[in-house]
């Protein structure tokens, strides 16, 4: 049996699949649990030191943290060969231009090999556990069928070529090797389809009792099902316990969780839940007391549901901490942390603040499961909105965006054939074949290719960019494609001169020449920190502390000003089990502030409900308070 658990970043899925994986192999059951994320926590979870490799954690279970570059690596290098012949055979390149294409690397190819490699490190397990990327990357994982078999539409294309040129002159086609992978490709398309809709594969969705995650789950569970994959349960991880004495946070939560649990109920499937616990469930004795709440359905809770008044102090008139996340000069903020420690919110509720300072401001998303509509209280979409005066947002649609870019060069292929041709009857079909292939087959990092386009193009008519970053492992990618994304265009525009006199010289030489100089433009703002800054998110709990160690390491290496750290979701006194999770935050915060040397710590409060709508973030960003 393959089960995924798969949800919103910060639910809890990690967390779920290593409880259940624990409860599985105790079981009696040869278990494998395997993180998909590129920023991993299972090792973490576990406490355990995990590779790309099954290692035995303990009795039954094994676990490994899939590296989808070295998977993407040994599968390309199975298959170069027959790949640079069929590239030769179909296209005008030579050796030395196909070389520059396999060196260089596109966002997102790692996860066309990730259920091929998934197959792989299953075998000989009874049962498998996927921990996923949060829900944007996730859905885009499982699509990798269709676009495997998409990519061996177009290497038949190119092929053709070939098989019509020995057809003309030896009158018969030979079947070869670059045959057998066109067929090799197309064979595990249709298989890993077929192995997604089968009964042996589950999928489990983790969600938290907030409105956010709920709107997010209603999306992703109906995508799933869309594609005919089967969901079988719903989890509402981190449920609010009663509390042990008068407590305004704790009674303002379980108001909150009660009315979203029942809207939670209204999506139709079995609905199961775990509650907060005491510690941080790490290691596989704490997991087990999560994978024993997961053996029965959630019972309906008689709580009162009046939403109570928000459940922080007063906060205070000044905002000292604007000058920390975007003083003057400022061009770019990005916010960006591990899945659920309030990056959205804290974006939003920063651009609030830099707009009312008197700045123009765009607030954009570059996460696939966009949510800034959500928190903002109104519909944002695909078009820019002033959302209240001197703010702007907008959520970048990639599919649309990419949809517009094909149609401009399906003309352009048109123009191109028609000049080539020259006015006779003579056309070059296999050519054209190729080229329409290649403009609708859609690039796996999709998402991070046209997000890093829509702040290039904000930056053009914006003093200041907020960025709304996807969860840790795909806003670092994001951020290392500004350099990837230029060698590609600079590669393809040397391509493109080389042989301008078959191709000419039109819309997409100046649209590459157009795009170099923004890239090259946007990595040198990233690098100065007088112009851009990253502020990372975090809560003071321990998954979240290693994540966002991992981070800053990671953005000190790209060279990109970390200036602040937002702690999030500070639990203030009230019953003794906050005040035992307040006394165990207070150790955390000292560990922050040693990972966070260097930045200015600023700290915010638990707010229950959770700051919806304009009003709401601009009196949660008050709150705020430098932590000295």
């Amino acid at each position: 049996m393959l089960r995924f658990y798969a949800g919103k970043g910060g639910a809890g899925k990690t967390t779920c699949a290593a409880a259940v994986a624990v409860a599985l192999a105790r079981e009696g059951k040869r278990t494998l649990l395997v993180s998909t994320d590129p920023a991993h926590s299972l090792g973490d979870a576990l406490e355990a030191r995990l590779s790309a490799s099954p290692r035995l954690v303990r009795g039954k279970l094994f676990a490994a943290q899939m590296d989808a570059d070295r998977a993407l690596s040994r599968w390309l290098g199975a298959r170069e060969r027959s790949l640079r012949v069929i590239a030769s055979r179909g296209t005008y390149l030579d050796d030395e231009d196909i070389d520059s294409l396999f060196r260089l690397s596109l966002p997102g190819v790692d996860e066309l090999v990730g259920l091929t490699e998934l197959r792989r490190l299953s075998r000989g397990f009874d049962e498998v556990v996927v921990d996923t990327a949060p829900t944007g990357h996730t859905l885009r994982l499982l699509a990798m069928p269709a676009t495997l078999a998409r990519l061996a539409q177009v290497l038949d294309d190119l092929q053709a070529k070939h098989r019509a040129m020995a057809r003309s002159l030896r009158g018969s086609v030979r079947r070869d090797a670059e045959d057998a992978l066109i067929e090799e490709l197309q064979e595990e398309a249709r298989s890993l389809q077929a192995l997604l809709r089968s009964a042996g594969v589950q999928f489990h969705w983790v969600t938290l009792p907030e409105e956010l995650a709920i709107q997010e789950t209603r999306d992703g569970i109906l995508a799933l099902q869309e594609s005919g994959l089967r969901v079988e349960r719903l989890i509402a991880n981190r449920l609010t316990p009663p509390p042990d004495g008068r407590c305004a946070l704790c009674l303002a939560r379980r108001a909150e969780e009660a009315r979203m649990l029942d809207q939670t109920r209204a999506i139709g499937l079995p609905l199961y839940g775990v509650p907060e616990q005491a510690r941080e469930p790490r290691g596989p004795r704490h997991l087990g007391t999560v994978a024993q709440a997961l053996r029965a359905p959630l019972r309906s809770q008689r709580i009162r549901k009046r939403v109570l008044p928000r459940s922080a102090s007063a906060p205070a008139a000044d905002q000292d901490w604007l000058e920390d996340v975007a003083g003057p000069g400022v061009r770019l903020v990005l916010f960006g942390g591990k899945g659920g420690v309030g990056k959205t919110t804290a974006a939003a509720a920063a651009a609030i603040s830099i707009a009312r300072r008197g700045d123009r401001v765009l607030l954009l998303s570059t996460d696939p499961a966009h949510s800034i509509g959500d928190v903002l209280g109104t519909a944002i979409g695909d078009q820019e909105r002033e959302v209240e005066p001197r703010l702007w947002a907008f959520e970048p649609d990639a599919a649309r965006a990419f949809e517009r870019r094909r149609e401009k060069y399906r003309t352009a292929v048109e123009e191109l054939f028609a000049a080539l041709r020259g006015g006779s009857s003579v056309d070059a079909p296999y050519d054209r074949a190729v080229m329409k292939d290649l403009i609708e087959l859609a690039p796996p990092g999709l998402d991070e290719l046209f997000a890093l386009l829509a702040v290039i193009e904000a930056l053009q008519r914006y003093p200041v960019v907020v960025a709304d970053t996807a969860p840790t492992g795909h806003a670092l990618r994001l951020l290392e494609l500004v350099g990837k994304a230029r060698e590609w265009v600079q590669v393809l525009l040397q391509i493109q001169l080389k042989y301008r006199r078959v191709t000419g010289l039109g819309e997409l030489a100046r649209d590459l020449t157009g795009t170099a100089r923004e890239l090259r433009e946007l990595q040198q703002l990233l690098v100065d920190p007088g112009r851009a800054r990253f502020v990372a998110v975090t809560r003071a709990a321990a998954l979240p502390r290693q994540e966002t160690a991992r981070l800053l390491s990671a953005l000190r290496r790209l060279r990109i000003a970390t200036p602040a750290l937002l702690v999030n979701a500070l639990i203030p006194p009230g019953c003794s089990r906050c005040r035992r999770a307040a006394a165990a935050e207070k150790e955390e915060l000292g560990r922050l502030r040693r990972i966070g040397r260097g930045c200015a710590m600023l700290g915010a409060p638990w707010i229950a409900p959770a700051p919806r709508g304009g009003e709401a973030l601009a009196w949660f960003a008050r709150t705020w308070t430098r932590m000295e």
